[in-house]
């Protein structure tokens, strides 16, 4: 938890927004198959990917390690990745990015593009699996009673894939940083308290925005520093064991609270009456502190049972 005030904030969330690749998926795609384009162009995409670190242009890369290009780059985040070389300009990344026509994803694969001085010459086709524990994970959530929704900067049919095996009612493809945070945003100014969790470079404004935010420690550096909490297990059931105990958390905190009115709603009208001796004050003060420390410790009897619960 990096911020103090974050699991407040997590126990009053209605919404969640989940990025797709790397948050739902295990973000390291392998290359399928070159869809089109001579066979030496996948040597071309690959020194261009060896420039970024999104996680299908890391698959590209390994696909032909060592392969060179010369000059300069420019990332284009949601988009791509451009370079001037002496042979032309060259761009790899989405469909509208590199000029494709026609759809930019199969069955339940994703595209990236390759394109020289503006026209199409190349596509590659990349896998990318769920987690282990997504399904699980998303039910559990939903039984908190919160919506969920997915964003992503992929093309329509890997995400629409994705959203019907996870049973998302909404989703949205293509999305762009800017349509992410504008989307969290939206959602702050209609009363939402919606939690965002992503990994990317991408997903840091969104992050930002959102009432509270989670990351992966496989995040980048930017979306761990943006985001509230960060789950270190790589398990997306941090998100709902989170959720739950901060909803425990605030309970025992109000139940304390009202402990704490209770007592002195009694004590402090016979401390003024004079019918407490020191040694009764003292003992009733220890008592009320005891009391209070082991209602919350409650909270961590519940996770152990939780644990043990897991592991049979």
């Amino acid at each position: 938890m990096q911020d103090g005030t974050g699991l407040e904030r997590l126990a009053a969330v209605d919404t969640i927004v989940f990025d797709k690749t790397g948050t739902l998926t295990q973000g390291k795609p392998v290359l399928d198959a070159q869809i089109f384009g001579p066979p030496a162009l996948l040597s071309v995409a690959a020194a261009i990917a060896s420039r970024s670190t999104h996680g299908l242009s890391l698959a590209l890369a390994a696909a032909a390690p060592g392969a060179i290009i010369d000059g300069d780059s420019r990332e284009f985040p949601g988009a791509g990745v451009e370079v001037r070389a002496p042979d032309g300009t060259w761009r790899l990344g989405s469909a509208i990015f590199c000029g494709a026509i026609g759809p930019t994803s199969i069955d339940d694969a994703s595209r990236v593009h390759l394109a020289r001085d503006g026209v199409c010459v190349a596509a590659f086709r990349f896998v990318d699996a769920l987690y282990p524990d997504a399904r699980s994970a998303l039910d559990d959530t939903r039984a908190f009673g919160v919506a969920t929704e997915m964003l992503s900067g992929d093309a329509p049919a890997p995400v629409a894939a994705v959203a019907a095996s996870l049973g998302f009612r909404d989703f949205a493809a293509q999305q762009s940083p800017e349509q992410k945070y504008a989307r969290l945003s939206a959602l702050a100014s209609g009363g939402r308290h919606a939690l965002m969790v992503g990994d990317g470079i991408n997903d840091a404004p969104s992050l930002r925005a959102a009432f509270v935010s989670m990351a992966p420690s496989t995040a980048s550096d930017l979306g761990r520093n943006a985001a509230d909490f960060v789950y270190t297990n790589g398990l997306l059931r941090s998100v709902p064991f989170t959720i739950d105990i901060a909803r425990r958390a605030q309970r025992l905190v109000r139940q304390n609270l009202g402990i704490a009115i209770v007592y002195n709603a009694l004590a402090l009208p016979l401390a003024i009456a004079g019918q407490v001796t020191p040694l009764v004050a003292a003992l009733a003060m220890s008592g009320s502190s005891i009391l209070v420390v082991a209602n919350a410790m409650r909270l961590n009897l519940g996770l152990n049972l939780r644990s043990n619960g897991s592991a049979a």
